[in-house]
């Protein structure tokens, strides 16, 4: 019964005012995507933003998931995070121009073994990792403040 209602109410005007109407929507929708793509094209900054919000969404997900059916989502949320805090102090360092090259180099080589390290190692390995970012840190700092002493 209630099938022949609703087609009894799917005139042929009807249809023909929601087609407009969603056609009118669709080209809108087209419209406010070029539009955006033309914003991002412009702003490679938006660019990065929107890529690195995929890559956190999916990261997100893999810890929900590793949470429900394994048994390290903890340790590999605190990896993801460690990733972030490594990427964040080489872009310090590089920026400021203010640590030694020898110093770079194991602090990215410490970063590309932290990103290849395999999630079952991490119980045994994440503490190290910690250890080295606060190492880093505290070198970044401290060559970056003899430095601006240096210019002053």
């Amino acid at each position: 019964m209630e099938n022949k209602k609703v087609e009894e109410t799917r005139t042929p005007e009807k249809i023909k005012k929601s087609l407009k109407r969603n056609t009118i929507k669709l080209i809108i929708g087209i419209g406010l995507l070029i539009a955006c793509f033309c914003y991002i094209k412009k702003n490679p900054a938006e660019a990065v933003s929107i890529s690195s919000s995929y890559t956190t969404i999916v990261k997100n997900i893999e810890v929900f998931f590793q949470n429900i059916f394994g048994d390290n989502g903890d340790l590999l949320k605190r990896k993801y995070d460690l990733e972030d805090y490594f990427e964040t102090l080489i872009t310090t360092a590089e920026d400021k121009g203010c640590i030694d090259q020898d110093t770079m180099d194991d602090l990215k080589q410490t970063y590309e073994d932290l990103l290849v390290e395999p999630k079952n190692n991490l119980l045994y390995s994440l503490d190290n990792y910690i250890e080295k970012a606060f190492f880093f840190d505290e070198e970044v700092k401290k060559d970056c403040t003899k430095t601006k002493e240096k210019e002053d």
